[in-house]
């Protein structure tokens, strides 16, 4: 018989034996009814004697046999098993006579195998569910002597205390400095001191010493009372001549005050014009300078610029006469070479003196080098929102040369960045190209400052910063030094200004009134910009400090709309402020050192930018006349490696497209002071397009290497560089090559 037969017979057996279950079925479901519900009750007393029954069975043979045993029976079991199943097969294979039946019989036998392994299961876990149970009897035993031992620990440790604060107790009479038990049997008299009974007995004599100090301060609490009594009519009697003297006060004010209203009417602040020409007369060449020329524009074009002189006046005068004495007439032109004759004799003789001098003369060359006039002029430049910038000018009399020193004043506190770009030290750097304050623009300070051993810039803090223009606005020109004949035409002296003599071609420097007149407007809006463009870089870089994603990036909506798509699916991950020593480490910023567009007079950030598994780290460079000089950002790529724009053509053209191409971006000023947070915006749309034009040519097994096209673009990679499409046309919604 073949196994296609066997196969036969015992379906047909198995569809036999469930037609004659489904009849038995169809008669229990019509004719069984009322004799099921009759012997329900029953049947269940009876399965359920037959479950108790049979746990007591597994529970018996768990403690009447071992777990050895049992594996034991277990592993012959499965020997047993085993030889019948190859018995099975062996007559499957051999098929002799009578062999189904001989088949059916072991499969029998190893039906009744697994039972027993079933069985021998479930005393294992008979035996299981005991050893948890006395486990944690055990366990519940130790758990309450434990308890009941850190009670007692606990108790133990609260006597101890207490025992610990008896003995330490102190009360308040130990604090108390008593006099020496001899002085208080000689002081006190004997109704207190009660010596029969206080020598020997040491508590009394406390308690008698206690009673003669509370004597003792009773007395000095009345006397402390009289004196204060007194004292309060002596001070009475001292306000009441106080009052008398400050009744003088009122009637010389008024008499001053008389005239004030005359002034007002007349708009005539003749008493702060009169103080204020009295301090200037003392005031040098160039200071005067300035303050003529900053005071005519405030006058004649803005109101809110305030010039203000403040100083020594003393100090300023007897400068004023030791300057006068070595000269007779100042303004002669015989006086004038002689005068040059003799500063050249004396400077010959300071250096020639300056060569013997030891380490304290030293510093004292050192600070009369860098000294200050005593008089200084504080320019004030207010702005329509309410700020204001304090710049006070300073002249350095050997030097010669204005330095400035600035302070801002907010209308508003506004919160701590991690890069302080309000800061007054660094706000007025480079408002004009190559003018960062920290060299002195007159070249005859170099041979100066050689010949001490000083540097400029090590004082700045003290002498404030020497820009250009400053000189500019004092009038001050160097020019001198190239064209050593200066003619009447080049230079204009102001003739009203006492103070100090006239800049002669010795002096090295030029007052040039016309020159100082022309730079005053220049100066003060570029000042004013400077505060407006430096709030509006403040307030980026504290949301740019918070931002968790591109969309936390603070941009104008009509700006977004008319610039970028609508999603964008790379996040901006960090922002944080870098040192010129971590910008300088970055291969990926080489080329704009070499170029010279960065120095170290940036301000360096380092911004990330994720999508899935690439992140994108951006290096940027703000200028100190940021936004007039556009943000330079140097790129890396973190993507199956470290990459940067020499070893990608595509990363290169990135950088390009955020460098070269922002001018797309804006169209007037205020659009430019959102300069910084516009060009991050476009880098991550440009980070979008990068991956989904590299996901078109990618690995379609590499999973990690696809993302899904968000940008629309018609061909992701043209040309033989392979260029992305990063120009976006707005109107159309599309991006494309350049």
């Amino acid at each position: 018989m073949g196994r296609g037969e066997e196969d036969g017979e015992t379906g047909s057996r198995d569809a036999k034996r469930r037609r004659k279950n489904e009849g038995e079925g169809a008669k229990k479901s019509t004719g069984g009814t009322e004799g099921d519900s009759r012997t329900t009750a029953k049947e269940k007393a009876v399965v359920g004697d037959t479950f108790q029954a049979s746990l007591e069975h597994e529970a018996s043979e768990a403690h009447s046999r071992t777990e050895e045993e049992d594996q034991r029976l277990v592993a012959s079991i499965i020997s047993h098993v085993r030889t019948t199943m190859k018995e099975i097969l062996k007559l499957k294979q051999d098929r002799p006579e009578q062999w189904t039946s001989e088949v059916e019989e072991r499969r029998t036998q190893v039906l009744m195998l697994m039972l027993s392994l079933r069985r021998l299961s479930r005393v294992q876990k008979v035996r299981v569910r005991d050893a948890r149970e006395r486990t944690a009897e055990a366990r519940q035993g130790v758990d309450g002597v434990t308890l009941q031992l850190q009670n007692l620990l606990y108790e133990v440790a609260h006597l101890k205390k207490e025992v610990r604060r008896c003995l330490d107790f102190q009360s308040a009479d130990q604090e108390i400095d008593l006099v020496p038990v001899e002085q208080f049997y000689v002081e006190a008299p004997e109704d207190i001191s009660r010596p029969t009974e206080t020598v020997e007995n040491l508590h009394e004599q406390r308690l008698a010493r206690l009673q003669w100090e509370l004597v003792q301060r009773r007395d000095q609490t009345q006397l402390f009372d009289k004196l204060t009594k007194e004292k309060e009519a002596v001070a009475e009697a001292i306000s009441e001549q106080e009052r008398k003297l400050a009744s003088l006060a009122p009637r010389i004010n008024t008499i001053l005050e008389a005239t004030r209203p005359l002034q007002v009417a007349l708009d005539l602040p003749i008493d702060a014009k009169r103080e204020q020409q009295r301090i200037v007369q003392l005031l040098p060449s160039p200071l005067y300078t300035l303050w003529v020329q900053v005071s005519a524009y405030g006058e004649a074009f803005d109101s809110s610029i305030k010039v203000e002189v403040f100083g020594d006046m003393e100090a300023a005068r007897k400068l004023i006469t030791k300057e006068e004495e070595p000269r007779a007439d100042i303004y002669s032109e015989s006086d004038n070479e002689q005068d040059q004759q003799e500063e050249n004799l004396s400077r010959k003789k300071r250096s020639h003196k300056a060569q013997k001098m030891d380490a304290d003369d030293l510093d004292d060359g050192v600070r009369q080098t860098l000294g200050l006039h005593p008089l200084n002029v504080k320019v004030t430049v207010n702005t329509k929102e309410g700020n204001s910038v304090v710049v006070s000018f300073h002249y350095m009399q050997v030097l010669r040369i204005i330095t400035a020193k600035c302070t801002v004043f907010l209308q508003e506190n506004l919160k701590a960045a991690l890069t302080d770009v309000i800061s007054g030290d660094t706000l007025l750097s480079c408002l004009f190209p190559e003018d960062d304050g920290h060299n002195s623009p007159n070249p005859a300070n170099f041979f100066q400052l050689s010949h001490i051993h000083i540097n400029l810039s090590d004082h700045l803090a003290t002498t404030g910063r020497p820009y250009k223009w400053a000189q500019h606005l004092a009038g001050l020109s160097f020019s001198s030094y190239q064209q050593p004949s200066i003619t009447e035409d080049s230079q204009e002296v102001p003739a009203v200004s006492p103070s100090a003599p006239d800049s002669s071609p010795g002096d090295g420097e030029v007052v040039a009134w016309q020159e100082s007149a022309e730079q005053v407007p220049i100066i003060i809006q570029a000042i004013r910009r400077r505060l407006q463009a430096r709030l509006a870089l403040h307030t980026q870089l504290l949301n740019l400090e918070t931002a968790n994603s591109t969309n936390c990036i603070a941009i104008p909506g009509e700006l977004l709309r008319h610039h970028f798509p609508g999603k964008v699916c790379s996040e901006l991950r960090s922002w944080r402020p870098i040192t010129w020593a971590d910008y300088e480490a970055s291969p990926a910023t080489q080329h704009f050192r070499e170029a010279q567009l960065v120095t170290s007079q940036h301000l360096f950030f380092l911004a990330v930018l994720e999508r899935k598994q690439v992140v994108l780290e951006a290096q940027v460079a703000v200028a100190p006349d940021h936004p007039s000089t556009v943000p330079v950002v140097a790129l890396a790529l973190r993507w199956e490696g470290l990459h940067h724009a020499d070893d990608i053509p595509q990363l290169r053209q990135m950088e390009k497209e955020i460098n070269v191409h922002w001018d797309e971006l804006v169209s007037c000023r205020s659009d430019r002071l959102q300069l910084l947070p516009l060009l991050l915006y476009r880098l991550a749309v440009c980070l979008d397009v990068f991956t989904e034009a590299s996901s078109a040519h990618s690995d379609p097994n590499n999973p990690g290497s696809h993302f899904h096209k968000e940008k629309i673009f018609f061909r992701p990679a043209r040309g033989p560089d392979r260029a992305f499409p990063f120009k976006y046309h707005p109107k159309l919604g599309v991006f494309s090559q350049r």
